[in-house]
């Protein structure tokens, strides 16, 4: 059972009435109930909606959206929002703005487009999933926490360069170590400084979107780096959610065999699955 206050097998699933008009909401929820339904994911790509600027938050659509709701017997799954930052924050801040493959700057736009080694990001992230977890805390409609949407996507940034030396110092103690465990001696690739080290990607060791790469080493290493970044991110928000709401599980959404993710280590207690 996830939640007491609905000891029974779900049945709904994600839900964006913020794209639609009052008359197909009105519609969507008649057969809502005609369905069964019972919970609704929302506020999943709502960012944007909740924080206008830096320091501007509106639930105002979130009330009414989950007072609706509930009034007609769904249950709310409340998503954070973070699967999509909003445009002001590209604007003003470069660095939540991932590097892709070939080393270029994304512009504003998709939805997985957020850096996991951002101090930008994460302040902002972490700050909006407090604030619904302060709002929402005592609705009796709330059953679970949706953190995010989706993890997934990989960035070559300066700070995703830089986090990745910290990660390989965790992970192997010394330079030495790192030259050893990759073999760097092949193709001339022993490193003598941690700053020698540099992203993979298809400026440095990888190409046909990283499918290939000169040097296993350092690819498999730096998808498990981006994997832990992505978990870390989760972990900043749903620790947020748990001090507020000890009661109420938090949990994310994965998608099936998707290897760019470790999902065995996101499925341990401390991962993503903690539901306590």
């Amino acid at each position: 059972m996830i939640n007491e206050n609905l000891p029974k097998i779900w049945y709904g699933g994600d839900y964006n009435p913020e794209q639609w008009d009052h008359e197909t909401v009105s519609e969507d929820l008649r057969m809502f109930k005609l369905a069964g339904i019972d919970v609704a994911t929302v506020n999943v790509f709502s960012w944007a909606l909740n924080q206008t600027d830096e320091n501007t938050y509106d639930f105002t659509w979130l009330d009414e959206t989950i007072e609706r709701l509930y009034k007609n017997g769904v249950y709310i799954c409340l998503a954070t929002s973070t699967a999509a930052h909003p445009a002001w924050m590209a604007k003003k801040y470069p660095d939540v703005r991932r590097v892709d493959f070939e080393g270029k700057k994304r512009q504003f736009g998709g939805r997985h487009n957020s850096c996991p080694n951002s101090p930008t990001y994460r302040k902002y992230a972490e700050r909006i999933a407090e604030k619904l977890a302060e709002r929402y805390k005592d609705h009796p409609a709330v059953l679970i926490w949706h953190v995010s949407n989706e993890y997934g996507g990989y960035c070559y940034c300066d700070n995703c360069q830089k986090s990745f030396r910290v990660w390989l110092k965790d992970r192997y103690g010394t330079l030495e170590a790192v030259n050893e465990a990759w073999n760097t001696r092949f193709w001339g690739h022993t490193f003598y400084e941690w700053d020698e080290i540099v992203a993979p990607n298809g400026l440095s060791e990888e190409w046909q979107g990283g499918r290939n790469t000169n040097f296993q080493g350092i690819s498999l290493d730096y998808r498990r780096f981006q994997s832990d970044s992505l978990l870390d991110v989760f972990k900043l928000e749903r620790d947020v959610l748990k001090k507020h709401t000890p009661n109420i599980p938090v949990t994310t959404n994965l998608m099936g065999l998707y290897p760019e993710l470790d999902y065995f280590k996101w499925g341990e207690r401390d991962g993503c699955c903690f539901m306590g």
